[in-house]
């Protein structure tokens, strides 16, 4: 029996690279383990895969589970096969699965089990567990194939359990990339959401760059305007950074401030966090690279520095051109008062406000005729 998720009227044509990928290793009876970022928006690619006639499926979905343990996921592998869960050990609830997944194979042609989100499980890894779930594939040898998901590969979230036969099994990857703007639209159609005030749907996706939990995010945004200033948006930025290792990192980081950057990680090609250009590389939304350049310390010329710093402590209120004068211009500091006029000062207020810190934070520095200057943050 087919599943029934809502995804099905996705239609023919959703994600087909992937599909035609998955197909692949689903008619060679290849497991594999499907690498996305994470909140990309991949479970909605695997309802959609269980919904269509490549294999008889079966979707467990590790956020059922009421529990990130073993006993639990043993209970709802059996559940999703057709068993009725006891109270029984985690070694007779998988002997009764294994049972039932048997009896399966053998009126099916291909049989694909489907573990959604399988790294949530990460802290319960070890080598017997993982080793127990690849033996379901060996019941019936290319018949049964089983894909996971992760958004780190598994080699790095449980190194210890992954030796011998277990890293072999589990090292064959499926990269799973953001969607394209039509495949997004799509999915809203399924799972509609209202949108704030000035919400500009073509805009978003452009922003969004095909992730799918960050284009939800902006469509919600009350800050249309400079989206940075959202604070949702930016905790979902900065959870797209901190859940990558030190390298990754460091990559993105040089990549968003354009710098030049050699051997590119294989992992953030594979999922899409960067894209190769004509020109090099760039960060699959450009709304990442805007996030990465406004958090970076603030690196100033001495004077804007200076500048901005009396304006900031001073917030809200108007600073004379004379206190800007002493503090910027300062003969102790070494900068003297050559050069302390008003076009001097005119230009060096210029400078400041087309700084990239200073719109994406949201600061104004506003004029006040013949007295001065005030900052202020919306």
């Amino acid at each position: 029996m087919r599943l029934t998720f809502k995804e099905k009227s996705l239609g023919p044509n959703f994600v087909p690279e992937t599909l035609k990928k998955v197909k692949e290793y689903i008619d060679r009876g290849t497991s594999f383990v499907l690498m996305s970022m994470p909140g990309v928006g991949a479970s909605y690619f695997l309802k959609y895969l269980a919904t269509t006639n490549l294999a008889y499926f079966i979707h467990v979905d590790f956020y059922e589970l009421p529990n990130l343990t073993q006993h639990e996921f043993y209970k709802l592998l059996l559940y999703r096969l057709g068993g009725k869960p006891k109270k029984e050990s985690d070694e007779q609830l998988f002997i009764k699965a294994k049972s039932l997944l048997y009896k399966i194979s053998e009126k099916q042609k291909k049989v694909v089990i489907i573990f959604n989100r399988f790294d949530q499980l990460k802290k319960e890894f070890d080598w017997n567990f993982l080793s127990n779930i690849q033996s379901l594939s060996t019941l019936a040898p290319g018949k049964i194939v089983l894909i996971f998901t992760s958004t780190k590969p598994l080699i790095e979230i449980a190194p210890e359990a992954l030796q011998g036969g277990n890293l072999t099994f589990y090292s064959k990857v499926v990269y799973f990339k953001p969607y394209t703007k039509a495949e997004l639209k799509k999915l809203l159609k399924i799972e509609p959401q209202e949108l704030a005030e000035g919400a500009n749907i073509e805009k978003l996706l452009e922003a969004s760059g095909g992730h799918n939990q960050l284009f939800r995010i902006l469509l919600n945004s009350h800050k249309q305007q400079n989206l940075l200033l959202d604070q949702f948006v930016k905790t979902q930025l900065k959870a797209l950074i901190d859940y990558l290792d030190y390298s990754r990192k460091k990559q993105i980081q040089k990549i968003a401030l354009g710098k030049k950057v050699e051997d590119i990680d294989d992992y953030l090609l594979g999922v899409g966090m960067i894209k190769k250009t004509d020109k090099g590389y760039k960060l699959f939304t450009p709304l990442l690279a805007e996030y990465i350049k406004s958090n970076f310390p603030l690196r100033l010329p001495p004077k804007e520095a200076k500048l901005f710093k009396l304006l900031r402590n001073n917030i809200g209120r108007v600073v004379s051109k004379d206190e800007i004068f002493a503090t910027v211009w300062d003969p102790s500091t070494g900068s003297g008062q050559e050069g302390a006029t008003d076009w001097a000062l005119d230009a060096l207020i210029y400078r400041l406000r087309k700084h990239h810190f200073i719109t994406s934070h949201g600061y104004i520095i506003e004029s006040h005729k013949k007295v001065g200057y005030s900052l202020i943050q919306t």
